[in-house]
């Protein structure tokens, strides 16, 4: 199976999923109209729109016939996965910005980026970004500090 195949595959299932996902916000009641539902459709748009362009930029540029390899290094897609899995533990109790706060630039030199002003302007830019959209312009309420 080429890496061509395996991409395009899961694009299409991914914009399937978002238009099922915008979909589904048509059965939310009550408050969650006003708030979860922009929300969720807000992620499935994007989502869907991302996939389409990525799709439509394989279908028309991607020529080549390469493998699909899983992994090309395996204990940084295991440290990933480790990473992965203790953000989620830590999310709940410590909520979404504290944890992204060490996530991002872990993650980020250990993927081999050692230039500490960028890892540390992503990182702000990332949790800026996500402050803005989210809380600010969606009215979203993500999880918080529970202690």
């Amino acid at each position: 199976m080429t890496r061509k195949t395996v991409d395009r595959a899961v694009l299409v299932l991914l914009i399937v999923m978002a238009v099922l996902l915008y979909f589904s916000t048509a059965y939310y009641k009550g408050i969650a109209i006003k708030t979860s539902a922009k929300y969720v459709q807000f992620l499935a748009v994007f989502i869907g729109g991302l996939s389409v362009v990525q799709l439509g930029h394989s279908l028309l540029k991607d020529r080549s016939h390469d493998r699909l390899v899983l992994t090309g290094h395996l204990p940084r897609f295991l440290g990933l996965l480790v990473a992965l899995i203790i953000f989620a533990l830590v999310f709940e109790p410590l909520g979404f910005f504290i944890p992204a706060a060490i996530f991002i630039p872990v993650m980020s030199y250990m993927l081999g980026y050692r230039n500490l002003l960028t890892i540390g302007l992503t990182t702000v830019g990332v949790l800026g970004f996500v402050y803005l959209v989210f809380i600010q312009l969606l009215s979203v309420n993500l999880p918080g500090i529970n202690f």
